[in-house]
């Protein structure tokens, strides 16, 4: 989806800046390409920001330029599936996984938690 707002933004770009350039304003198409250019970079920045690692402590969620968020096991309390992906929600943080890009092992161990955690609550 942002691939495609991208290359909208670079056709209406596009449009504005022959229009403006044909009428001889060359400091408004000038200005036109540089937010042209700054919205398109702002819309692909985020893409393949975000990785999930995880270990026997638990889970963990890196968001460039954030801090990584840790989750153990025992804070895993439920998960729903949609067509987004995996909604995931812990104690302290709730995550996103598509479906095409969860691991299948990933997959297992948090369902496996997340049973030992409703049957300790239980």
């Amino acid at each position: 989806m942002r691939k495609i707002k991208a290359i909208i933004y670079a056709i209406l770009g596009g449009i504005l800046c022959w229009n403006t350039y044909k009428q001889g304003h060359y400091n408004m198409t000038a200005g036109i390409a540089f937010f042209t250019g700054c919205a398109i970079f702002i819309t692909l920045a985020g893409l393949g920001k975000r990785s999930i690692s995880w270990d026997e402590k638990g889970v963990t969620l890196k968001k460039f330029p954030s801090a990584p968020t840790e989750i153990r096991w025992a804070e895993l309390e439920k998960m729903k599936v949609d067509h987004l992906g995996y909604h995931v929600k812990a104690k302290n943080a709730n995550f996103t996984v598509s479906r095409a890009k969860m691991p299948a092992s990933l997959l297992s161990r948090i369902r496996e938690s997340i049973q030992q955690n409703n049957q300790s609550d239980g």
